[in-house]
């Protein structure tokens, strides 16, 4: 009765192992980090208007909500030249500039503001800040979009790069890099945008 009940004892084994495996492969496919997504980039709405992407209402509507965010969505530093690394000389201003919550602090100016291509994607437009071009992608290339050169970051530092730059700017984006589902890089002061607001949660770097 022995070898039956160690065989059995096998099978389990291997019928758990696999589907472990289609439980993990599932998830990957699931994982909106994965997903990549059209986006625009304007620097105002007035390039927004010129893009002829979207009517004149939307594109000043859209970039009041941006701007309406910038103030507190806007990672802080603890000192000038910690902004300035990260987002360019010249690209940040004392915190209490901005908003009264960060005073003490330093925050990146609004560069431009990054909306979904259409409606169904259900993004909310959100400000960008210039990205220095010191800081290259993983694999060393540099990236167009942003007066900076170095492209354009949200918030919680996902990054977002033209390949043109100028008045109509599209790019395709990690959905990762326009929506919160993860947290690193400089961005750790980040704040959430409009109906996703929430405190920041570190002092920058």
């Amino acid at each position: 009765m022995k070898p039956p009940r160690v065989m059995r004892s096998q099978t389990v084994t291997l019928v758990m192992l696999a589907g472990a495996g289609a439980a993990a492969f599932g998830l990957a496919h699931v994982d909106p980090s994965q997903d990549e997504e059209d986006v625009l980039v304007y620097a105002n709405p007035e390039a927004c208007i010129a893009g002829r992407v979207r009517t004149e209402a939307e594109c000043r509507s859209e970039y009041l909500t941006a701007r309406a965010a910038y103030p507190e969505s806007a990672p802080r530093y603890a000192t000038m030249i910690d902004c300035e690394a990260h987002h360019g000389a010249l690209h940040c201003l004392p915190g209490a500039s901005v908003a009264s919550s960060a005073t003490g602090r330093f925050v990146p100016m609004m560069a431009g503001y990054v909306i979904g291509r259409r409606d169904d994607q259900d993004l909310d437009p959100q400000p960008l800040y210039d990205h220095a071009p010191k800081e290259r992608t993983a694999s060393g290339v540099g990236t167009g979009g942003g007066s900076s050169g170095g492209g354009y970051c949200t918030g919680w530092g996902g990054r977002v790069t033209t390949s043109s730059g100028g008045a109509s700017s599209s790019a395709r984006v990690a959905s990762s890099a326009v929506r919160r589902v993860a947290f690193g890089g400089f961005g750790s002061t980040g704040r959430g945008f409009s109906s996703h607001g929430g405190s920041g949660h570190g002092s920058g770097g």
